[in-house]
């Protein structure tokens, strides 16, 4: 799939969304709460790289990943390092 058709997916996703809801703050409360996560999730997990190179240990930086450690925070980061363990 394009770039295009999928800028085009999440614009329409988040028309519809705002549609359904009949209010335009809550929705884009909701995803800049998400951006907000995301970038949290995103340093966490690059100074747990910085950290970790010195033991030759890297966690990839990716959008599911960044969520994930944005909203659990340090038990999200822990069960991705242990999961990191584990599968190598």
């Amino acid at each position: 799939m394009t770039t295009g058709w999928v800028i085009a997916l999440i614009v329409v996703g988040i028309l519809l969304v705002i549609a359904v809801s009949k209010s335009v703050t809550g929705p884009i409360r909701w995803i800049g709460f998400g951006i907000m996560q995301v970038v949290i999730g995103a340093l966490l997990l690059f100074f747990t790289n910085l950290v970790g190179e010195l033991a030759n240990f890297h966690i990839p930086i990716n959008p599911v990943t960044a969520l994930l450690v944005g909203l659990l925070r340090l038990p999200g980061l822990a069960a991705l390092i242990v999961i990191k363990l584990w599968v190598m």
